[in-house]
């Protein structure tokens, strides 16, 4: 069962940073290397410095793990990061819109005691890269830094841990900013015993998924592991995490769009002939393709090329259980599943190990198709978002997702509070 403890944060101290907004990153696997160099610009004391980008060729990886070891040391040492006096748990809210529509996720920041992915009852919902797991095992390694949460979901239908953290969050945050996706953050800080112990014996019996931050979580498990020796309380054996109710109606998953290329001879009379087998076909056009998806049961996607527009409707799961019959019913119901098994595989004749030749993920529909218009594409499937409640079903069935299955947003990001796992 997962165990939650609150914890002593360290956060920038207010009194030497004049705005937040200058420190601030979005999470490391989002950081391009332009955007690592509006950072560093915007402040010496950017967080970027410690939490490096993702993985790149041609970066001298061992000096930056030395220099975010150094500077991590050197900005506890002049104060430029303060702990707190007094362990707590973190409530972290994000007001954010998307389109017309504008929400409030309500999560908090707390500490989860390691146990082994899928194992017990913290489980992913995607599948990992090997290459990231290495680069953040070595960071944390040389640094001894919880530099950026993992973001959990859990389940509480009455609500009650967010209620109980709400008055709390009537004051002034200990920490707001807002990104440069107009994104705000706040951060607030509870150290009541009462209140804590109550969260923490209410998600006793809990199961949590992995919304976003796999690699960060495998990391971790595989640092304490690796470490000798080490009691029962050692601060290797907690991660830090997030977790946001799956319930909480400011929980929001954008969809994964893919862009398709390097199909030989494609011929659209083909492909409309080999798809009508699995779905129905209907005739759109670009200006109604995004509503018509919007609208749509789950099994619709979107194709579109610089010619023509279709919306296309699963006729029958039945192909998908023929297909897939080792896989769960929820798994087989996704539309990523759907897409990928039925549109790329069975009616375009792309292999599952030569995906990356010709397939390519891209968030907004609108910069999907002019993708397409460009020449860079030949064609692009547009799909609807994956909802929370399947990636908990998913989750619960043991089994991962294919990559790129949810885009949670807005990402948590770094530089808020983090946690020392050095003892």
């Amino acid at each position: 069962m997962p165990e939650i403890k609150p914890f002593r944060g360290i956060h920038y101290n207010l009194e030497k940073i004049e705005n937040l907004a200058d420190v601030i990153t979005q999470p490391y696997d989002q950081i391009t290397d332009r955007m690592e160099r509006a950072y560093k610009a915007k402040s010496p004391y950017n967080f970027v410095r410690l939490v490096l980008t993702k993985y790149a060729e041609g970066h001298d990886r061992q000096k930056e793990y030395a220099d975010a070891k150094r500077l991590s040391d050197e900005w506890l040492k002049t104060e430029m990061f303060v702990p707190d006096d007094k362990n707590a748990i973190y409530p972290y809210w994000q007001e954010f819109s998307v389109g017309e529509n504008t929400y409030v996720r309500k999560g908090f920041m707390c500490l989860v005691r390691l146990e082994e992915l899928g194992k017990g009852n913290i489980l992913p919902h995607e599948k990992t890269l090997s290459k990231p797991k290495v680069d953040r095992l070595n960071l944390l390694r040389i640094t001894q830094k919880d530099l950026e949460p993992v973001f959990l979901l859990y389940t509480d239908l009455k609500n009650v841990a967010n209620k109980a953290l709400n008055k709390y969050c009537t004051k002034d945050p200990l920490l707001e900013v807002k990104d440069e996706k107009e994104v705000t953050h706040k951060v607030w800080r509870v150290d009541t015993p009462t209140v804590v112990n109550k969260i923490t014996k209410l998600l006793k019996e809990s199961i949590f998924v992995i919304a976003d931050g796999h690699h960060r979580y495998e990391t971790a498990f595989n640092y304490r592991n690796e470490l000798e020796g080490i009691d029962d309380k050692h601060p290797a054996n907690y991660k830090l995490i997030t977790l946001v109710n799956i319930e909480d109606p400011g929980l929001v998953i954008l969809p994964t769009h893919r862009l398709i290329r390097n199909i030989g001879d494609f011929n659209l009379e083909a492909f409309l002939k080999k798809t009508n087998k699995y779905f129905d076909i209907k005739k759109t056009d670009r200006n109604s393709i995004v509503k018509d998806l919007d609208t749509a049961e789950l099994g619709t996607f979107g194709f579109y090329s610089a010619i023509t527009a279709y919306i296309l409707r699963l006729k029958s799961r039945a192909a998908m259980k023929r297909i897939l019959p080792d896989c769960s019913k929820e798994y087989r119901n996704l539309d990523v599943a759907v897409v990928h098994t039925l549109l790329i595989e069975k009616v375009l004749g792309i292999e599952s190990s030569k995906i990356e030749d010709h397939v390519r993920y891209e968030r907004g529909a609108e910069s999907t198709m002019r993708r397409v218009d460009s020449g860079e594409f030949q064609l692009a499937l547009l799909m609807n978002p994956t909802r929370p409640d399947q990636v908990k079903e998913v989750a619960e069935k043991r089994e991962r997702m294919p990559q790129k299955s949810t885009d949670f947003y807005p990402k948590l990001v770094s530089g808020l509070v983090f946690h020392d796992v050095a003892k």
